[in-house]
């Protein structure tokens, strides 16, 4: 039976760079060179492999359809809520472009529009998913972090785990011309950037952390689930620091 392997999940998470990688080095698949769901290409014969991070709230219709016809698999994109919640985009260069409840819908007729689920429902899908019996060979569950950390290992997982084979290195990916809309949604292509982890902490994105968080407590539970954090002692200590910068800046003016 032919195969799709289906790329969904949390968005900002690094599907476009996972997919680019996939692009450049899995073998025997068709990929489309766009953003598209996997339910446009089931009925396409052979193997293929599609990337759309909101196929998550889709995957029974999307089983449905392939029964009889494709093995379906499914990668599960994810990364810290702390940088996907501080994650920008071009198309948006005036605000966060994913908060807890909605995120921007960019395409169609009309500027960007805070209308799509956000990263609460997202998470919610996904953990419907791993519940769910609808992938009974299991799910590949990708963080963004090990991805950019040892790209090699991913590949050498997924080449195990899901019996795929890949005629070149995910390091080399950004050597290949990427379509528009991907490069668009990677804000260009460039080698792996390991700095990206953890930018959540720059200072400049402390109100935003701290509003999110004091807004929707559940994201405390969601990174504690994932593995990011252990309890909430770290969020105590942003808000140390954002009661104690303002005295330290009048006492500095105190002292000049």
């Amino acid at each position: 039976m032919d195969r799709h392997l289906l790329i969904a999940g949390q968005g900002r998470a690094g599907s476009t760079l996972f997919y680019s990688m996939m692009q450049h080095a899995l073998s025997g698949f068709y990929l489309p060179d766009r953003e598209m769901p996997a339910g446009a290409l089931l009925a396409r014969p052979g193997n293929t492999c599609t990337k759309r991070p909101y196929d998550i709230f889709d995957l029974a219709e999307i089983a449905k359809q392939a029964e009889g016809r494709k093995q379906l698999d499914l990668i599960v994109t994810l990364r810290d809520p702390r940088d996907i919640l501080t994650s920008r985009h071009p198309a948006v260069p005036d605000d966060y472009f994913y908060s807890a409840d909605l995120t921007y819908f960019i395409g169609g007729e009309g500027p960007p529009r805070k209308v799509m689920p956000g990263l609460v429902l997202t998470h919610l899908a996904i953990v419907e998913a791993l519940r769910s019996d609808l992938f009974p060979r299991g799910v590949f569950l990708l963080k963004y972090e090990h991805l950019v950390e040892d790209p090699d290992r991913i590949q050498s997982m997924l080449a195990e785990g899901l019996g795929l084979e890949f005629h070149a290195g995910f390091t080399g990916f950004h050597r290949r011309r990427a379509s528009d809309s991907l490069d668009a949604a990677m804000n260009g292509m460039r080698p792996l950037e390991a700095g990206r982890v953890q930018k959540w902490r720059a200072p400049e994105h402390r109100d935003r952390i701290i509003e999110q968080f004091t807004s929707f407590p559940v994201l405390h539970n969601i990174v504690i689930d994932l593995g990011y954090e252990t309890d909430t002692a770290w969020f105590d200590a942003l808000l140390a620091e954002d009661v104690a910068e303002p005295v330290a800046r009048m006492q500095r003016r105190a002292g000049r």
